[in-house]
């Protein structure tokens, strides 16, 4: 009888830990450069509000330290219609004077399902907080007399990616080209010479490990994570790719060694 009681004691303190790792905030620093004078970006991702334990107030306490040029966003806000207002509020007391920027992912487009009129009147909604949506376009970031696209792509399985479209968009004469979607499997689908950066999140890094990446092999079809490349700094394709943990969490609230994470990258 012990023994049980020992296993179920391990089991509840695992519990609480990830339910503690869920809310314990990782500020990962990039730096493609050493000259700090270039585009400074804070990105975040898969907010999934539903099940967001990082606390508002240590998000915004860490965007306001860290005052980056421009915030990214890179798609999974919700999970179900009728947490959009939740999203919303959340966004907003984020907003302040930040320019942020924001595409879609695979869990926006389930949470309205044949309904496009619902998906449009959600990313009106958004576009009304300030906040612009990338859907197949870009815009154009100038810094230093250095202009940088932006360029936004809507989610690979469960959207429409035009990558030729989204380029067209771009303004000439530009220093670099910055990608922005949410799954990051859509690096193999790009020309190697049109993006140099690209930054996605959708895979939580795991969420909670397991060995032999059986969290991946087992949950996932994506290609990406199945050949072992599930998060941080990588070079697809001839493209820097960049896979953000993410802040929220899918399923259940819980993480495991795969801490929530705001992600500051100095651009050249």
């Amino acid at each position: 009888m012990i023994y049980l009681y020992i296993f179920l004691s391990a089991v509840i303190l695992l519990l609480l830990y990830m339910r503690f790792e869920a809310g314990f905030l990782k500020v990962k620093r990039i730096q493609f450069t050493k000259d700090h004078r270039g585009l400074k970006i804070a990105h975040l991702s898969d907010i999934h509000i539903n099940r967001l334990k990082v606390p508002l107030s240590r998000v915004i306490s860490t965007l306001e330290r860290e005052r980056p040029d421009l915030i990214i966003i890179t798609g999974d806000y919700i999970e179900k219609s009728y947490h959009k207002e939740d999203f919303l509020s959340f966004l907003k007391q984020i907003k302040q004077d930040f320019k942020i920027l924001m595409c879609m992912g695979n869990h926006d487009y389930k949470a309205f399902p044949d309904d496009k009129e619902g998906l449009g009147a959600f990313i009106h909604d958004i576009k009304n907080t300030g906040v612009i949506v990338l859907r197949n376009n870009s815009i154009c970031i100038e810094k230093n007399s250095k202009k940088y696209n932006i360029i936004g792509l809507e989610d690979l399985r469960l959207g429409n990616p035009d990558i030729d479209k989204a380029i067209r968009s771009c303004c000439k004469g530009s220093f670099m080209n910055i990608g922005i979607s949410h799954n990051p499997d859509i690096v193999m689908e790009m020309p190697h010479d049109k993006i140099d950066y690209l930054f996605c999140g959708h895979f939580h890094g795991g969420q909670i490990w397991a060995p032999f990446n059986l969290e991946f092999k087992i949950l996932r079809r994506d290609r990406l994570c199945r050949m072992g490349i599930k998060h941080g700094l990588h070079k697809i394709n001839g493209i820097t790719l960049y896979i953000n943990k993410g802040l929220g969490n899918v399923v259940v609230p819980l993480r495991f060694l795969s801490r929530p994470e705001i992600s500051i990258y100095h651009m050249p």
